[in-house]
């Protein structure tokens, strides 16, 4: 069956099937994070430690992310997918199992971080190879939005098996997660006809995508989305922690795992409309407009480190969705910049790049805790959100500044 012959069904079947797939396999993405304040308690972490196994998924996800994607063109991707879940979820197994400190937890967590480079990429180019038009493009902004409740679903998830049955239990229901992603290939079908090329070469050829300009500028507003997504991501849970601490009297005797959770949930609505007003709007308009609004709720964050519990906590929920907000439209603009040819070198450029970041940027929030004395003194957390709001910055930049390639072009 060819690209002209899917049907809305069909192309609302395997959004739905892809973006599952991706949820379950994202359980792992948040345990350490969710447990980062109960681990560095258990293993006598410091701030920059707990940043470094924050980001270091990441890490394995662009460590492997060229190979995968590799791959992906020499042979059926679902074969990669599957493959990179299995790893994923050996990972989380073994780090129930045996992690015991820092050095085997970073370990373990790199190899959960190839997993998932497997599922979200890979499903990805799955997703955008099977649809078109304004199809293929509302399917990127779902695919997003899962990604934002899968992110929710393991910080809640962690909070909730942690309590119950210890933190080894919250690793073992994300392998089980990674597993089950698996399942969903059985209903995407197979390759469809002009989308199956196969090529010899052992990575991508990012010259393809370097030549786009356009390509190049979604690239680096996604290089500071991921920077600050992950870096808030990574650091919710411990700042919360810090000003419930500070607050004791007044804050509210909610986990700040399951906060965490709420504040994830409620940037995917968001994602959602506003890839749509991209859509309508102009994606560049937009994406600069919630790039600024994220830098000024960092602002205020940072100011207001040490103030009331609850205006605090709605910083965050809000910082939560203006990090995560135009993250739909970023993708939506990547994958429209891209064509047949240039797609996959495009999305392994987007993902290597992102993920590049996604684990510079929790751990440069952990070294300015660290800077600012560490994780009980207000000032530290004025450092963490000023970091954090440097990925905006890119971002909004990347959004006004019109990029260059210096590569010939073909």
């Amino acid at each position: 069956m060819g690209l002209a012959r899917v049907t809305v069904r069909s192309a609302t079947f395997i959004t739905g099937a892809i973006s599952l797939g991706l949820m379950l396999g994202q359980l792992p993405i948040m345990v350490v994070p969710a447990l980062s304040v109960e681990l560095a308690a258990l293993w006598q972490l410091s701030a920059s430690e707990i940043g470094w196994l924050g980001g270091i998924y990441f890490a394995g996800y662009t460590v492997a992310l060229p190979f995968l994607t590799g791959a992906a063109n020499r042979m059926d991707g679902r074969i990669v997918y599957a493959t990179a879940a299995l790893v994923g979820a050996v990972a989380s197994f073994c780090f129930a199992l045996f992690a015991d400190g820092f050095w085997s937890s970073l370990f373990l967590r790199f190899f959960a971080g190839i997993g998932f480079a497997g599922i979200h990429i890979i499903g990805m180019k799955l997703l955008s190879d099977r649809l078109t038009g304004n199809a293929q493009t509302r399917a990127s902004a779902i695919y997003t939005g899962a990604f934002a409740v899968g992110s929710g679903f393991s910080y809640l998830l962690t909070g909730q098996l942690e309590s119950v049955f210890g933190w080894e239990a919250a690793f073992i229901a994300a392998g089980v997660g990674a597993l089950l992603a698996v399942l969903t290939l059985l209903f995407i079908g197979p390759p469809l006809e002009g989308n199956d090329a196969r090529s010899n070469r052992l990575f991508p050829d990012f010259r393809a995508a370097l030549r786009d300009p356009e390509i190049i500028r979604f690239v680096i507003a996604y290089a500071g989305n991921l920077w600050e997504v992950y870096a808030i991501r990574v650091w919710f849970v411990p700042f919360l922690a810090f000003s419930a601490a500070l607050n004791s009297d007044t804050a509210l005797n909610w986990a700040p795992a399951t906060v965490a959770s709420i504040s994830v949930f409620l940037s995917v609505p968001f994602n959602l409309a506003i890839a749509e007003i991209g859509v309508r709007w102009g994606r560049k308009k937009v994406i600069f407009a919630v790039s600024i609004a994220s830098i000024a709720v960092c602002g205020v964050l940072g100011w207001q480190a040490s103030g009331p519990y609850i205006l605090v906590l709605a910083l965050l929920l809000i910082h939560g969705i203006t990090s995560y907000g135009d993250v739909g439209t970023i993708a939506g603009g990547v994958v429209s910049a891209s064509t047949a040819e240039t797609r996959a070198a495009a999305l392994a450029l987007f993902g290597l790049v992102g993920s590049t970041f996604g684990f510079i940027g929790p751990l440069a929030v952990g070294m300015a805790v660290d800077f600012g004395g560490g994780r009980d003194q207000p000032e530290a957390w004025l450092w963490a959100a000023a970091v954090m709001a440097l990925g905006s910055v890119v971002s909004a930049l990347a959004m006004v500044i019109s990029p260059r390639s210096h590569l010939p072009k073909k």
